[in-house]
């Protein structure tokens, strides 16, 4: 059952739960279209250059959120994590368990924080990025949900041509 058939999260606002059952949705797409997931199946893409490998798409999931809510909350991103951005999709061979274990902790973290959000702090403008882009934490915050869940469907059409056989030798 999708996360939003529960209802609102106990103790939290209408927007909160919302937030909340759209970043427990991530999780829960992220955790099962990895399940037993083969390890050459992590790096594989049909198309090099073209079609992320799941590892670099969950990789990317777990730093982007982790950017985009520091940003949000007007925390320091850091050089060293806004480096990993550009880097996150490279088909470097990283250990599947690590890169997911590395994703889900990132994401409990920004979780525990949407339980924590200050829904004062909706209409602040924050600075995004290298260029310092004004946004409202608002938006951003939609943008974090937004954008997980586009690579989260990116995991899925993965996931399906590696399991069809499709683009590799069987």
């Amino acid at each position: 059952m999708d996360p939003f058939l529960s209802g609102d999260v106990p103790g939290s606002t209408p927007l909160v739960s919302a937030w909340l059952r759209g970043h427990q949705h991530l999780v829960e797409v992220v955790e099962r279209w990895t399940d037993a997931l083969p390890a050459e199946a992590w790096w594989w893409t049909p198309a090099p250059g073209s079609i992320n490998p799941i590892a670099g798409l969950v990789r990317h999931i777990g730093g982007s959120s982790t950017r985009l809510w520091l940003y949000a909350t007007g925390e320091d991103v850091g050089e060293e994590l806004r480096a990993q951005g550009p880097l996150e999709m490279a088909i470097d061979h990283a250990d599947p368990e690590g890169v997911l274990q590395l994703c889900l902790e990132r994401l409990r973290v920004v979780g525990e924080g949407l339980k924590a959000y200050d829904l004062n702090d909706l209409e602040v403008v924050r600075h995004v990025g290298r260029k310092q882009v004004p946004v409202r934490s608002v938006l951003i915050i939609q943008h974090l949900l937004e954008h997980g869940h586009a690579h989260a469907g990116q995991i899925i059409v993965g996931r399906k041509l590696w399991d069809s056989g499709l683009g590799r030798p069987i």
